[in-house]
């Protein structure tokens, strides 16, 4: 069954790419692709935890106001096929993070944290959470974790933990290869997307100074260059794979999202005939990690198929919550969304489904609102909401490694520091909303 499963998930994957590169020339092929996802989701729908099931329901029932009944044909044809993309989005950051993995760069990277002093370290792996959180996603916990020395007591696992989780999520501000990119893409559009991330770059050195200062005992700018240092060799790669992705989207005018799916492989590609011993191993981890991501993609599928309703029908309007009569001010947009986001997420909603949520009411002149600024507060408020959920993946991977109680890694320092990101950012995103907008 296992077999059938990822073949079902390596097909609608690959008709995604035939998608990208071909358009609507492949619609027949597409249709294919979206009729097999929609099996595999039937497949694992048994094999879901309990939380994913409740996410679903509230989902339906979301669906359900929206369409006021069942969906036409068409539309869950057009609807499979705009969810192809999202689904090989997930696809291509399991292949990215097993060979990530395989690099004698990253190993490098993982000793040299390890020799980071106790005052150093929680500054060290937030840095390095935050790297390399931005290309391989949750994928960076395995990596750092096994840089802690094996003799580390329950307190400073916590602290590293945390500081892990701190970094990683936060790095959804800049990076293009989180979900919670191309959620909000299909929303403000690939222009104001990138905006956004541009202005992610800033707000993440700001917040990463300010956890730094807060959270490390002996903070001084030589710590800040001690954890930089570490790493020195993976710096490179992390250049490297941005700028393709960037190329790609910029010469083949494709999206954030269609350019991670098309250039990742390629530069796996790369890896295969740079290290060929690797391919295997490569190949045998995918295999796995396809096998163990039932959960992530009925939940992003549902979401998605949601937000193309939300999109395509005037359910929204039919229920009052968007129209000339009902333009929001900007300062409750960038204010409300990453702070809804965050606190959702700490009683158990996902952020894929408030973010969804808010995003359709402000975008499309819902909110006297830039955009750019928008797209940027959703992306703030995945962060935020990720970081303080205990259904969140990014908090159970994060426990299960560095061996702590997800409840305690979720409701403790970073809860806090989550409602503050959520609460500050959308206020300073309000203020320059103010200066720059003038519809």
């Amino acid at each position: 069954m296992t077999s059938l499963r990822v073949s079902l998930l390596l097909l609608a994957w690959f008709s995604a790419i035939l998608q990208i590169v071909f358009g609507q020339s492949v619609e027949m092929f597409s249709n294919i692709g979206a009729v097999l996802l929609g099996l595999f989701l039937l497949i694992i729908l048994p094999r879901l935890k309990w939380d994913s099931y409740l996410i679903l329901i509230m989902l339906g029932v979301m669906g359900w106001f929206l369409l006021n009944g069942l969906p036409t044909q068409e539309l869950l044809f057009s609807g499979g096929r705009f969810i192809l993309i999202f689904v090989a989005l997930i696809a291509t950051m399991t292949l990215s993070k097993a060979t990530a993995s395989t690099m004698p760069s990253v190993r490098l990277t993982q000793r040299n944290l390890a020799l980071l002093t106790p005052e150093a370290s929680s500054a060290g792996l937030q840095i390095a959470g935050h790297v390399f959180g931005g290309i391989i996603n949750t994928g960076s916990f395995a990596v750092l974790s096994a840089a802690l020395p094996r003799n580390s007591d329950d307190h400073r696992r916590k602290l590293a933990a945390e500081a892990a989780l701190r970094g990683m999520v936060t790095s959804a501000v800049w990076s293009p290869f989180f979900v919670a990119f191309a959620v909000g893409e299909g929303f403000v559009g690939t222009t104001y997307a990138w905006i956004a991330i541009a202005i992610g770059l800033v707000t993440s050195i700001i917040f990463t100074l300010i956890c730094c200062y807060v959270f490390s005992p002996q903070f001084s700018w030589n710590t800040i260059r001690a954890s930089l240092a570490c790493l020195t060799p993976i710096s490179m790669r992390v250049i490297i794979v941005l700028t393709t992705v960037l190329g790609f989207a910029l010469v083949f005018n494709l999206t954030a999202l269609s350019a991670v799916v098309i250039s990742m492989p390629i530069l796996v590609c790369v890896q295969f005939l740079r290290h060929p011993g690797n391919i295997r191993r490569i190949i045998t981890s995918t295999h796995d990690g396809l096998a163990l991501i039932s959960d992530d993609l009925i939940i992003i599928s549902g979401a998605m198929f949601i937000g193309y309703i939300a999109i395509n029908t005037d359910g929204l309007e039919q229920m009052g919550l968007i129209g000339e009569h009902s333009i929001y001010p900007g300062w409750v947009a960038l204010i409300s969304t990453p702070v809804v986001m965050m606190l959702a997420s700490v009683v158990g909603i996902h952020p894929v489904i408030s973010s969804t949520v808010m995003l359709a009411l402000f975008s499309y002149g819902g909110a006297s609102v830039h955009p750019a600024l928008l797209m940027h507060s959703h992306l703030i408020g995945w962060g935020a909401g990720t970081m303080s959920s205990v259904a969140s993946l990014s908090v159970i991977t994060c426990a299960r490694l560095y061996r702590v109680k997800s409840t305690s890694l979720a409701l403790g320092h970073n809860m806090i520091v989550a409602f503050m990101f959520a609460l500050l950012g959308g206020g300073i995103l309000s203020l320059l909303n103010m200066l720059i907008y003038h519809p």
